[in-house]
C-alpha cells in the first residue's frame, strides 16, 4: 500500500499518515481504516496528521476527498487533523490565505514542516488539558 501510518511520538498521542507515489484515494481509506485498529489500543485522545510530501502529483478528486478529512475516525480521534505539504495552489483554494480549511464539522490545518505541525498539535492537545 503506498499510504503508510505509524505513531509520530512514543506516548501514542500522534498518528502519521504518509502518502508516497503512486497512491489513489482507495489505498488511502483503506489504510484509515487499519490505523482505527491502533486507536483501538490506546485510551487517550489521538490527533492526526498527513503528510504529502513524498508524493509527486494528488489523485483525481483531491479538493473534494480533502475537504472529508478531518472528521473522527475513531473514538479516540478527534474532528481535526494537520496536512503536511500539500501543494500550494490546493491548500488556498481550500484554505486561502491563512491556510486553514474549517466548516462546521472538522478543522484542517495546512502546513509546510513536521515541526509546523508539531507546534499545532501541541497547541490543540494544551486547550484540551
Amino acid at each position: 500500500m503506498a499510504v503508510e501510518f505509524d505513531w509520530d511520538n512514543e506516548a501514542q498521542t500522534i498518528l502519521r499518515f504518509t502518502a508516497v507515489t503512486p497512491w489513489n484515494w482507495n489505498d488511502f481509506h483503506k489504510t484509515m481504516r487499519r490505523a482505527t485498529f491502533w486507536l483501538d489500543s490506546v485510551n487517550h485522545p489521538v490527533e492526526m496528521m498527513l503528510d504529502f510530501r513524498q508524493t509527486t502529483k494528488l489523485p483525481a478528486g483531491a479538493l473534494g476527498h480533502i475537504r472529508s478529512l478531518g472528521t473522527a475516525i475513531h473514538p479516540n480521534s478527534s474532528n481535526r487533523l494537520v496536512i503536511i505539504g500539500l501543494d500550494e495552489s490546493v491548500a488556498r483554494s481550500l484554505g486561502g490565505d491563512d491556510r486553514t480549511y474549517q466548516d462546521a464539522i472538522r478543522l484542517i490545518r495546512f502546513v509546510d514542516t513536521d515541526d509546523e505541525a508539531r507546534a499545532i498539535i501541541a497547541a490543540w492537545q494544551a486547550e484540551e488539558a
